[in-house]
Parts: structure tokens; C-alpha cells; sequence
């Protein structure tokens, strides 16, 4: 190991013979080592491979008598853990600021690096799948018909102008009603924008919502943000939006592999607000490469439904494309007025709205009409606009949903069981 006789002579005294050492992994990619006898802090962060050598930022903190220090950091910068010559050097340089000779910096930032390094290789042990614990109803939510999954990503993507980021606010606020910690983390509008449509929903008594304006891509934001959950106590976080926080072209695997890495740093669930490709499925998946949609453990699509001239209400349609955890969930809907100075967001039927209840199958188009009593299947057909022969094959295929009563008529077995 390189001691500080090495650098400053064979007859210096060290004042870390002795100290106690705490090292510790505070998450994935941070390391710190204390001497609490010292004053002394070691800690790097934003770990990453580079021509494999590991780079990091490294952080000296010191209270010694006499360190030239600011606001108690005697050194910060990346440093290359991977070779003996950035030690040395970094070494050296701690020695002249500190003004301590006597301290072992050379020992001390090998013995740093040499934990990092068995730490980062040695990663997360291996653990049997029969003794993890099995996931509980407490790992989603339901607001208003929305399943929340409160550990991963989920994304809701829509076409511009579809309420997407006022959705996602509301949802923030439902959150922390809830009593969980919900955060917004937005590169597209300024926090007196959410705040204003956050009164709006909630009026005066509105839910604390802890607001982060990012303007750097979020791998290059995602240590900042880390803070601000561990400091914040923050559970979940909404991300407005996806394309601006990429740090390439959302068309590439790449981009959307390194977005969904660095939101895996964060430990917590999360809500990301994307765009719709442009072709005849784009309603389908998120805008760009297929791995936004693979990424995620669910994936809502927002539909607006065309606006009632004269009326200041708008309905909008949330359809669930992928569900990892779980059956995909049936469509939502949303009617949302607007005043002078409130917005008002309430649940509707989606099959209630013409323009909404297009997207729905011709099965959930059925079922909803059925509920209103028993009809013929040629009436089913006419009513929801689909060709007879389907709606009797979707009956004959679903008996667990539909059944046919006296006369020939379909009726929903639900109904019949309850009657």
C-alpha cells in the first residue's frame, strides 16, 4: 500500500494510525469513508466505466486547523480510481491544501480506492427467489381507476395537448392525499406554472408537492435528483417529460436504455409523460424506440375526445397498453372543466363519450351496453356500431362475461347472477 513516506519523505509523522474508519455504500454508485476522529470525508459519486477504468467524482471534505477549505470541502473533481498516478497525484494535492502533512493522504485515498473497487466488483450477493417476499396489494395504487405501481416505471403518452402534464400533476396531488410523497421533476414548464394549475385543482389547501426545474439531461441530472429523494423522503416521482429529458435521440436503444438505468438509481416508483409515434399504431407505444414501451411495467395512452363548442369541459380517455404486474386495466375517463380560477377533474364513462368509446374493443363496448339490460345481437351491433357476427363470435368466446337468455337475447352473466 502507498504511504505518505513515499511521496513526502521517510520521516513523517501520520495522525491516522490508529483513527477509526466507517465505510459504507450510502447507494448504488456512492461510497463514503469517515474518520470521525479527523474530521475527515472521503466520498465519490456518479461512478461510471470509461475504456474500462471506473470514474468518479471524488469529494474530500476536512475540518483540520488550517485546511483550505470551502464551506468545508478541501477537494472535489472526477477522479480515475482505475490508476496509481491519479492517487499519487490527488495525494499530493490533498497534502497542500489540508497544511497536515502528518496526515496519511496517500493511505488513506488508497485504502478508499481499494474498498470502492472491492465493493463495486463484488456488486449485490445473489439471494434465493423462495425467500424474497411476495408483492403486496400495498405495491399499487388506485386513484380514480388508475393502477399506480409504486416500485417501477410507468408511462402515459399521448398526442400534444392532451392534459398529459396536467394528468400527471393531478396524480401528484392524489399521491400525497394518500399520504404518499409524490415529486415532480420537470424539464418542460417553470414551477409557477405547476403551482398555478396545482390551486387550480386542489384550491388553497392544496397537497405539498416538492418541485425540481431540471434542465440537463436526466442522466446528468439523476445524482442531484438521488439527494433530493434521500433528503426529501420522497416515494414517487413524476417526470415531464421523456424527449427532453433524453440525452440523445429517443429513437435510439441506447437512449431510452441509459434513461431507464439512471431512473433505476432513484429506488423509487415513477410516472414518465411521453409523445405518440406517428404511425397508423402509433397510439399503441410511447414515441421512439421500442424500449420506452419495454421499459416500462405499464403504459397508459391519453385520448382527447373533440371539444364541445361553447363548453369549457373536455373529456379525455386514459387506455392501459402493457401491464407487467398484473391484467391490463380497463379504460378510464376523465371529464375536466375549466373557470376563471379552478379546474375540476372527475371520473366519466369512457363508453358514455362517442368519441372515446371508439378506441374501446368491441368486448368492452359490449359489456358496458349490457349492463343496461339484455338485448338481441343484431341490436348489440347496431348500437355499438360493429358487425353482428362479431359480437355473437366475442359471446360465444367470452361465456365468463356473456350468456344468452330466453329469446335469444345476450345479457352480461354478471347481471344474471346478481338478479
Amino acid at each position: 500500500m502507498l504511504k505518505a513516506a513515499d511521496i513526502f519523505g521517510p520521516e513523517v509523522p501520520s495522525l491516522t494510525q490508529g483513527a477509526t474508519r466507517e465505510f459504507q455504500c450510502i447507494d448504488e454508485g456512492h461510497y463514503s469513508l469517515t474518520l470521525p476522529q479527523l474530521g475527515v470525508v472521503f466520498s465519490v459519486d456518479r461512478l461510471r466505466r470509461k475504456w474500462d477504468e471506473l470514474i468518479g467524482e471524488l469529494t474530500v471534505r476536512c475540518d483540520l486547523s488550517g485546511a483550505q477549505t470551502f464551506d468545508g470541502v478541501l477537494s472535489v473533481g472526477d477522479f480515475n480510481l482505475s490508476t496509481q498516478r491519479a492517487r499519487e497525484e490527488r495525494a499530493r494535492y490533498l497534502s497542500s491544501r489540508s497544511k497536515a502533512p502528518d496526515v496519511d493522504w496517500a493511505g488513506l485515498l488508497e485504502e478508499f480506492v481499494q474498498r470502492v473497487l472491492t465493493a463495486e466488483r463484488a456488486g449485490q450477493p445473489a439471494v434465493s427467489l423462495r425467500d424474497l417476499p411476495r408483492p403486496s396489494p400495498d405495491d399499487s395504487i388506485d386513484l380514480d381507476g388508475v393502477r399506480i405501481i409504486d416500485k417501477h416505471p410507468m408511462v402515459l403518452f399521448g398526442d400534444g395537448g392532451t392534459f398529459k402534464s396536467y394528468l400527471a400533476l393531478y396524480f401528484a396531488g392524489r399521491l400525497s392525499q394518500q399520504g404518499i410523497r409524490a415529486a415532480l421533476f420537470d424539464w418542460e414548464l417553470s414551477g409557477e406554472d405547476h403551482r398555478d394549475r396545482l390551486e387550480r385543482v386542489f384550491g388553497a389547501d392544496m397537497p405539498d408537492i416538492p418541485y425540481v426545474r431540471c434542465s440537463r439531461p436526466l442522466v446528468h441530472e439523476v445524482d442531484r435528483l438521488r439527494r433530493v429523494v434521500r433528503e426529501q423522503d420522497i416515494n414517487y416521482a413524476i417526470f415531464d417529460s421523456i424527449a427532453f429529458a433524453c440525452d440523445g435521440a429517443p429513437e435510439a436503444a441506447e437512449v431510452a436504455g441509459r434513461y431507464f438505468q439512471a431512473v433505476r438509481q432513484l429506488g423509487i416508483g415513477s410516472l414518465h409523460v411521453a409523445h405518440v409515434n406517428k404511425s397508423v399504431e402509433g397510439d399503441q407505444k410511447p414515441f421512439g424506440s421500442a424500449f420506452w414501451h419495454n421499459g416500462a411495467r405499464s403504459t397508459w395512452n391519453v385520448k382527447q375526445a373533440d371539444a364541445v363548442p361553447g363548453t369549457s369541459q373536455i373529456n379525455i380517455g386514459l387506455y392501459n397498453r402493457k401491464a407487467n404486474l398484473g391484467p391490463l386495466q380497463p379504460a378510464v375517463g376523465f371529464e375536466v372543466g375549466f373557470t376563471a380560477d379552478r379546474t375540476t377533474v372527475r371520473r366519466v364513462q369512457v363508453a358514455d363519450v362517442a368519441d372515446l368509446a371508439g378506441h374501446l374493443s368491441v368486448r368492452q363496448r359490449m359489456a358496458h351496453l349490457l349492463r343496461k339490460g339484455a338485448l338481441s345481437p343484431d341490436d348489440v351491433a347496431e348500437e355499438i356500431t360493429a358487425d353482428p357476427e362479431t359480437v355473437r363470435r366475442i359471446a360465444r368466446r367470452y361465456k365468463q362475461q356473456f350468456t344468452v337468455v330466453p329469446g335469444g337475447k345476450l345479457a352480461l352473466l354478471e347481471t344474471r347472477r346478481a338478479s
